[in-house]
């Protein structure tokens, strides 16, 4: 504070104010944004802060979309009639064992249970249902009363026919009985719709019943079919099987065989030792002839018969010692010694024995083949005899199966017809109702708590969405967050809504604002810091002039262009009371350099024929239009004289430069309002002969797309810096504003005391 109470004593400001005089600037440091607890920045904020932030911002809207919404909901609940649906449960037990030859259906549970299910919206079923409850005369089902009246149709066995009453009536059936199937057991639940209660309970459990009767009727139907087919064929079945036994047992007695059980009999017992018998004879001989084979090609040492003998074996190893001793007696005593020659004479004679052993070998094996051979051919003609008996076994064999087909069939359609009629005479039945539709006290359909909640949350997240596409897709400016996003800078002054006829007229608009509107609005509107110096609006322009005095700790802006993207966003009426908050601190001009439609003189009750358009046009010198309004001393006025076709180029020209110059050399400060710069050129070209800018943007109006452009083509031109953005018509009563609403206010009272 003390920083700020120098710096403004060297800029030459007094703090003192005479009576009557509006409060010169005082040096207080006031934050023109509201002040975060310590540690709270833009970048820290919690998420769910930003989003309360965001819901708030767009409350309005999200309420409208919630309240339509709930209405909605409502309405519509409520105007629906109220409907009953009662539900009954039927117990589906396995089909058991249908007449079928083969013993069974095919069917697998599930697909029953779904058949089941489906046979419950059938037409017959609700033509029955119809019938028995005369539903075609009920006015909740029908509700024509010249439908009703039609007389009936008589129905013929074959064809159906149903008056117009009935087919409405039974397509309001169809339509409103439901059948569901529980895949986790064997129940289906059924039910009907219809605002009578007891009429939903009534066709329910008629539906059930009628569903068994038909059911029963139709298996009983089938049964008794089947049966009087059967009882025709049983005579004949039973009379074929008794021809067919007769001819079994004839044929056993013609070829005499005598059954030992099911699968053997004496002549299969027969043929098979024969041919067991023959395997071995042939075997036997095959082995025989091979061992004589290889006699004939070879010696017969090589016969295992030959080399296994005892006999032999024992001859063979005196015939080897006799054959050792006899070559060492020759090497010892020559072949003359009488030794010599008695081992000669033995080993002769081992050898004679030796071959006759051999040859009795060989003549036992051609013996024994001779046997196994004749004892082959023995075989082979009993086996072939054996074969011709077998072949009669052929007929034997099917006279037997058909005997036994024809027993077989007898005995099982015999119990089929014994089992059906048990079962017709029983009247059991597979279906049973667990649980019987009850007359419901409270309406099924609609579910009014439910509506109203699921509506109520739609509606509120409905508009908390619609809160935060709106804040998505909405580029307007309305805190100090938005237009620090946008340009990136905190020095941001606050300017509240000085009254509602200060807007726009027809809404807030960034268009042109009309002209008779303008020409109609009281000089004191544009005026409040002149009119009410103690209101908030003053008092934020007061902050306004200190921060642009302390832009600059050498040399605060001298020369300050008030500039907007648009009309309409209170540009005119920022210049014009900074303009007179400067008045307080020096000699001040503020110049009206909005050629099109300058509205500044008027203001303040001045009407002047010449203007800043005829000291551009070489007209008149710039001593000659000066003004001093009475109101306000210290404060010099150009009026511009708006109206020249050539504005703009006079606006653009070396002459409003040199008119710049001329201020710079009378007045200590000079204040421009200028024409807008997305429109016209004029605040683009001056920009570059200023010190500073002051840039005003209107709350819920300015966008961020027109700031940004507005930056652009200040910076294309290399314009002055801006000094300071207002945001102008501000809405001190939000939350966003609290603490610089509770300051202002604490120093509009101090001011005034």
């Amino acid at each position: 504070m003390s920083k700020n109470f120098e710096l403004m004593n060297r800029a030459g400001m007094s703090l003192r104010s005479t009576p009557g005089e509006i409060p010169p600037l005082l040096p207080i440091e006031v934050s023109p944004q509201p002040r975060r607890p310590a540690g709270v920045t833009q970048e820290n904020v919690p998420e769910w802060l930003r989003a309360v932030a965001i819901v708030l911002k767009h409350w309005k809207v999200a309420a409208i979309f919630a309240v339509a919404v709930i209405l909605t909901t409502a309405v519509v609940t409520y105007s629906i009639k109220p409907l009953y649906e009662p539900v009954a449960k039927l117990e589906v037990d396995p089909p058991g064992e249908n007449f079928s030859l083969e013993g069974g259906s095919g069917i697998s549970d599930g697909e029953y249970l779904e058949t089941q299910a489906q046979n419950l919206k059938t037409s017959r079923l609700a033509l029955a249902i119809v019938r028995e409850l005369r539903l075609d005369q009920n006015p909740a089902i029908v509700e024509d009363p010249a439908i009703r009246k039609t007389a009936p149709v008589v129905s013929s066995p074959s064809v159906t026919q149903m008056t117009p009453a009935e087919e409405v009536a039974l397509a309001a059936v169809q339509a409103k009985l439901t059948a569901k199937r529980d895949s986790g057991s064997r129940l289906i639940s059924v039910s009907f719709t219809s605002p009578d209660p007891v009429l939903a309970a009534q066709v329910t459990n008629t539906a059930l019943e009628t569903f068994i009767q038909q059911t029963y009727e139709d298996q009983n139907d089938s049964v008794a079919k089947s049966t009087h087919w059967l009882a025709k064929q049983l005579d004949d079945i039973r009379q074929r099987m008794e021809d067919s036994n007769l001819a079994l047992a004839d044929y056993q007695k013609a070829i005499g065989v005598a059954d030992l059980d099911d699968n053997k009999n004496t002549l299969a017992q027969q043929l098979g030792d024969l041919s067991s018998r023959l395997s071995q004879a042939q075997s036997d001989r095959i082995q025989l002839q091979a061992l004589l084979e290889n006699v004939k090609r070879g010696s017969p040492d090589s016969l295992p018969e030959v080399r296994n003998n005892p006999v032999v074996q024992q001859l063979s190893a005196k015939l080897a010692d006799i054959k050792t001793q006899l070559s060492q007696a020759l090497v010892v005593y020559g072949p003359n010694h009488p030794n010599v020659r008695k081992l000669q004479s033995q080993a002769k004679e081992l050898d004679s024995q030796l071959g006759s052993e051999k040859v009795a070998i060989l003549s036992s094996i051609n013996a024994s083949y001779s046997a196994a051979h004749a004892r082959e051919q023995l075989m082979d003609s009993q086996v072939k005899g054996a074969t011709a008996q077998l072949n009669q076994m052929g007929r034997y064999n099917a006279l037997k199966k058909e005997a036994q087909a024809n027993a077989e069939l007898y005995n099982t359609l015999y119990a089929k017809v014994k089992e059906a009629g048990i079962a017709a005479a029983s009247k059991s039945s597979n279906l049973h109702v667990v649980d019987p539709a009850r007359v419901l006290t409270y309406p099924s359909h609609p579910n009014r708590l439910l509506n109203l909640a699921i509506g109520t949350i739609v509606g509120l997240l409905g508009g908390i969405a619609i809160a935060f596409l709106r804040e998505h897709t909405d580029s307007r400016i309305f805190t100090l967050e938005d237009i620090k996003a946008c340009i990136g800078s905190s020095n941001i002054a606050i300017l509240p809504q000085v009254s509602e006829n200060d807007r726009l007229p027809g809404g807030a608009q960034l268009l042109p604002p009309d002209k008779d509107a303008v020409k109609k609005k009281a000089p004191t509107e544009l005026r409040f810091f002149l009119d009410q110096p103690s209101s908030p609006e003053a008092e934020a322009l007061r902050s306004l002039c200190t921060s642009m005095m302390l832009s600059n700790v050498d040399r605060s802006p001298q020369v300050v262009l008030v500039v907007s993207s648009f009309p309409g966003e209170g540009k005119t009426t920022v210049a014009m009371n900074l303009a007179m908050a400067m008045a307080r601190q020096g000699s001040t001009c503020l110049v009206d350099a909005d050629l099109r439609r300058g509205r500044v003189a008027s203001a303040f009750g001045i009407n002047t024929g010449v203007g800043l358009t005829d000291v551009l046009s070489n007209s008149i010198p710039l001593e000659e239009i000066l003004v001093n309004p009475p109101q306000v001393s210290q404060l010099t006025l150009v009026p511009s004289h708006s109206g020249n076709p050539h504005a703009g180029q006079l606006a653009c020209s070396e002459a409003m430069r040199q008119v710049v110059r001329d201020l710079r050399q009378r007045f200590q400060y000079v204040i421009i309002d200028t024409a807008p710069l997305l429109p016209f050129a004029d605040g683009q070209a001056l920009s570059t002969v200023v010190d500073g800018l002051v840039f005003v943007g209107r709350s819920g109006i300015t966008t961020r797309d027109a700031v940004r452009r507005s930056l652009e083509l200040l910076q294309q031109v290399q314009g002055a810096p801006i000094v300071q953005f207002v945001l102008n018509g501000a809405d001190v009563n939000s939350n966003d504003y609290q603490y610089y609403r509770q300051g202002a206010s604490y120093y509009g009272e101090y001011v005034s005391k």
